[in-house]
């Protein structure tokens, strides 16, 4: 497509490379078919092709964002569906976080908008203070569910809070973690900060499955902290880079090729995160450690992936037999890994019959702080996602995101009214596959096989 920027313009790192991705859309209209928003509403700026316009414009113009222009880009979920499915390689990416940033540098939000948006990208990366805020948050349930009556937001937000909490001792600890038997691979297993809140067992689950799987497993002292994924998608992106910045400080030892504590991987076990931790090479072009940080980062199912082609996953006769798994794939996963079939290939390595809901490329609707931004969108996709998933017919529902995990959770109770889907994460099941206790996110549900 066409531009107009200015020479002075192009003089700017950001315009150049805007104007590189705009050129190559030559608005063919693929995006819109696998494009969420676009799907329920059919309006041509709640796709991918109308928001570039959108981006362009203000881009090329300089102006403030106009509200109506800050809503149809709030609503983008950032998926990264439109990128998979796009003949001409246009990175939305790039034009979609730079869009967020003139947002927050250009324009007013509401108060209580500005407010929650703050108070998230500032909540949810502080362990503790996250984990007080769901502690107070039980307590004063009833409050929020009534002011929920009058705000889709609040809602939403009591919607969010568990009805208990796992232990902060459940988290598991800074070390080394030697392989059982001979090792095979030295990993780095980076905790989040959302997840080991809300689900401290999916690390524990996933280093138990390392060690039994030849993996020597490294976890860092949290010197660093939140990714700065949350912040990033948020617009804001100054903490979000010095987020980053911060972390490849405290992990370059792990990184360096020279270094004597480099490890071969590097792993989070939520895959929104490691999708950004991917991308550290762009937000840090200037940092070598950063190119290489980013060549190591793999997901869980493509680490199990590669050490079953070496020797057979450790399988537990009779923990599969009967069981039905419906895969659902994190947008982050399919999209921003450009991953699909690993997680497949390793559950069905465990012996698992694995199924994939209708449309698997949608979203959701989780998407970071998506469910509580824009609640309205993230329920209809939510309520789509759940119901395909139990049309499946599956025992168990699987993901590999704590995003996706919390969201579809309550979705799931209700699409399947007397005998609800539970959903596990990637690692829970393949951890009690291969010699692991049974996950106790299934609590009392009904599972054929060995228990």
């Amino acid at each position: 497509m066409q531009t107009h920027f200015t020479d002075s313009q192009r003089d700017e790192p950001g315009i150049r490379i805007a104007e590189e991705v705009l050129r190559k859309c030559v608005h063919c209209g693929f995006c819109t078919a696998t494009c969420p928003t676009y799907r329920i509403t059919g309006d041509e700026l709640e796709s991918p092709r109308g928001r570039i316009a959108l981006i362009q414009d203000l881009l090329e113009t300089g102006a403030a964002p106009t509200p109506l222009t800050v809503s149809h880009l709030d609503h983008c979920l950032s998926c990264l569906s439109c990128e998979s499915t796009c003949p001409s390689g246009v990175s939305y990416r790039r034009l979609i976080d730079q869009a967020r940033e003139l947002i927050e540098e250009k324009y007013r939000r509401p108060r209580f908008d500005r407010g929650l948006r703050a108070l998230l990208a500032w909540l949810l990366p502080q362990q503790a203070w996250f984990r007080a805020a769901l502690v107070a948050g039980r307590w004063s349930r009833p409050l929020l569910c009534f002011a929920g009556r009058f705000s889709l937001r609040i809602d939403a937000l009591a919607r969010m809070v568990p009805g208990a909490l796992p232990s902060a001792r459940d988290a598991i600890r800074p070390g080394i973690y030697p392989a059982e038997g001979t090792e095979i691979r030295r990993v780095a297993l980076i905790a989040g900060c959302v997840q080991g809140v809300l689900a401290p067992d999916i690390d524990a689950a996933t280093l138990r499955l390392l060690r039994r799987h030849g993996c020597t497993v490294v976890v860092p002292a949290p010197a660093a902290g939140c990714c700065g994924a949350l912040p990033h998608h948020l617009g804001k992106g100054t903490p979000a880079q010095a987020m980053a910045h911060r972390n490849l400080d405290a992990w370059r030892e792990l990184v360096r090729t020279d270094s004597p504590a480099a490890v071969d991987t590097v792993l989070m076990t939520a895959s929104g995160c490691g999708s950004h931790l991917k991308d550290y090479a762009y937000l840090l072009p200037d940092d070598g450690d950063a190119a290489e940080l980013a060549r190591r980062v793999k997901d869980l199912s493509q680490l199990l992936d590669e050490l079953s082609a070496q020797t057979p996953l450790r399988v537990v006769s009779g923990i599969s037999a009967g069981v039905t798994l419906a895969w659902q794939s994190p947008c982050s996963l399919q999209h921003g890994f450009n991953e699909k079939s690993a997680p497949i290939r390793v559950l069905q390595a465990c012996g698992f019959d694995v199924r994939q809901p209708q449309n698997p490329h949608l979203c959701c609707g989780s998407a970071g702080t998506y469910n509580l931004l824009q609640p309205a969108f993230a329920e209809r996709l939510g309520r789509d996602k759940a119901d395909a998933i139990t049309a499946t017919g599956a025992t168990i529902a699987v993901s590999a995101n704590i995003g996706c995990i919390t969201q579809l959770q309550a979705k799931l109770a209700v699409a399947g009214g007397e005998r609800p889907t539970p959903i596990l994460h990637l690692a829970q099941i393949l951890d009690w596959a291969t010699g692991g206790e049974r996950p106790a996110a299934l609590g009392k549900h009904e599972v054929p096989g060995k228990h």
